[in-house]
């Protein structure tokens, strides 16, 4: 129905263009086109009969045709074969069929509209390779094929086109090579993410001064980023992350003074962050993170002039050193993510003061230290706040009190020897993980609130499971590795969304309680390595 309903307006608006007013009131219409859009019509169905009305005349209030400039057939859940008799539209400059449900071979016909300037062919299911042989859109600037199943390399009509300003070819399993793409030097905007691109990164691409926007995550590119980089003056946006590329990350890259995102996380990439970040002023979004990449040295202190960063995620490397007091000059920083690194030493909690806008700041798995008064309170609510790893001194700090938009807290590893106080899960609801510390006394309300609670490896050593106001949203339980004793109490019908629970190497004895084989939505149970007995429930 709603595929109709669009298809409804386009024959409007497909008139409009194609139909202007005689000197007469009688309609002139360009046989051609006219009958192009009848049979585009007769080839779709019509269960409702609400195209009935359109029979072989156009109404003559349209006035006469004139050739069809712009077509949008965008969303419309169209299926089935593209009509051949679209091609007879020779006028056409636009061209949109995203976000359809096409599933064959686009099209030969397509790639011979001669007036062509913009094609838009994404979000369907096309399949297989793009035509060979000449392509006759001649005028032919913006080009998106994202987001369908095309595949093979890219043709040479394609290769060869000079005339791109906007090409996206994202989402698709295109392959082999690249290296006749200097053609390409009008474009401003390249994407080719997440394709089966495995060649050594073509220095040719860093020829294509015009670049605005380059874009090459998820594919499988290998060798090094060349200071070659440098070139692409106008370079706003580059994306490598996610590939294979290897060695450190030039000094020329970081000499475009307009950079506004620079991703190149998931590669293999070592050596130091280069100090010449500095000169990219204009950079909000930073990420250098995952997998195998080895960055090392220092967090530059000069990456605190960079007054426009709103994301940094530096985390997964071999970072050492303290957080610079500099960058407590970054006003508009949102994200702050440098977990997993070897990072060790002081932060002063006016480093973290001043840094008013930060929501998302995890630094776990370094061997830090906060240092901070007992009544420092900081000025940002996190939304995410993590402290692993981290030296906080035996108690949980008072100033978490301060905190009321937690969704995410890991106070893991942090030498904590206390009880868990009630507070604490008044700050924070969602995902807690107090591992890997000292915890004692009874913690009957911390599952009240709280929807993934970690606490394992001697994290707590009294168990109870009491509610008391009412059925938590508790999904996720892991208290394995403590000291848990006596029998599993039967209490679990009180947690009806929890998803996974692991007590296992604990020291429980007794029969498994038949309400934890209620539980509906629960995919994960591990009681393994404690001293249970008794037959399983009936009811598993």
């Amino acid at each position: 129905m709603g595929g109709l309903r669009h298809f409804s307006e386009f024959l409007l608006i497909a008139a409009i263009l194609l139909c202007f007013p005689s000197i007469n009131t009688d309609a002139t219409c360009i046989t051609s086109e006219k009958q192009a859009l009848l049979d585009f019509k007769k080839s779709l169905i019509d269960p409702s009969g609400r195209l009935s009305s359109w029979n072989d005349n156009i109404p003559t209030f349209l006035g006469s045709l004139k050739s069809l400039r712009y077509l949008n057939l965008s969303q419309a859940r169209f299926q089935g074969m593209v009509p051949y008799q679209l091609g007879n539209l020779s006028s056409l400059r636009t061209f949109n069929l995203s976000g359809n449900d096409f599933r064959h071979f686009i099209p030969r016909w397509i790639f011979d509209l001669p007036s062509l300037a913009s094609l838009d062919l994404s979000k369907n299911l096309f399949l297989g390779p793009l035509p060979r042989g000449p392509w006759n859109m001649t005028s032919l600037n913006c080009l998106d094929l994202s987001s369908n199943h095309l595949d093979g390399s890219l043709p040479d009509e394609l290769i060869h086109r000079n005339n791109l300003i906007s090409l996206n070819l994202q989402g698709n399993q295109f392959e082999g090579s690249l290296d006749g793409i200097r053609n390409w030097s009008s474009l401003v905007s390249l994407n080719l993410s997440e394709n089966h691109f495995t060649t050594i990164l073509p220095n040719v691409l860093f020829t294509l001064s015009s670049l605005v926007s380059l874009d090459l995550r998820s594919n499988q590119f290998q060798g090094y980023i060349p200071g070659s980089i440098a070139n692409i003056s106008n370079l706003q946006n580059l994306d490598l992350s996610h590939n294979n590329l290897s060695s450190s990350l030039p000094s020329e890259l970081f000499t475009l003074k307009d950079l506004v995102t620079v991703d190149a996380g998931g590669n293999r990439l070592s050596g130091p962050i280069p100090s010449t970040i500095g000169n990219c002023t204009k950079l909000k979004h930073l990420r250098l993170t995952d997998n195998s990449n080895a960055l090392s040295g220092s967090i530059p202190s000069n990456l605190g002039k960079l007054s426009s960063l709103e994301y940094i995620d530096i985390s997964k490397n071999k970072l050492t050193g303290t957080l610079p007091e500099s960058l407590g000059q970054l006003s508009k920083l949102e994200t702050l993510l440098i977990y997993n690194n070897l990072m060790e030493g002081m932060v002063s909690g006016i480093l973290l003061d001043n840094l008013t806008s930060l929501k998302y700041f995890d630094a776990s798995g370094n061997s830090l230290t906060l240092k901070a008064n007992a009544s420092w309170i900081p000025r940002a609510q996190f939304e995410r706040l993590g402290l692993g790893s981290w030296n906080l001194g035996l108690q949980f700090p008072i100033w978490l009190q301060s905190q009321k938009n937690l969704q995410y807290l890991n106070l893991s590893s942090t030498r904590i020897s206390d009880t868990i106080p009630s507070w604490l899960f008044n700050s924070a609801t969602g995902v807690v993980s107090l591992s890997h510390n000292q915890l004692h006394g009874k913690n009957s309300s911390i599952f009240e609130i709280v929807k993934r609670l970690y606490i394992y490896y001697r994290g707590i050593s009294h168990f109870l499971c009491e509610v008391k106001n009412g059925k938590p949203g508790l999904t996720v339980l892991d208290l394995k590795k403590n000291s848990l004793s006596g029998e599993i109490p039967d209490c679990w019908m009180n947690y009806p969304n929890i998803t996974y629970v692991s007590l296992k190497s604990n020291n429980f004895i007794g029969s498994i309680p038949r309400s934890l084989f209620s539980l509906e939505y629960l995919s994960h149970l591990d009681l393994g390595r404690n001293s249970l007995t008794g037959s399983m429930p009936s009811t598993l």
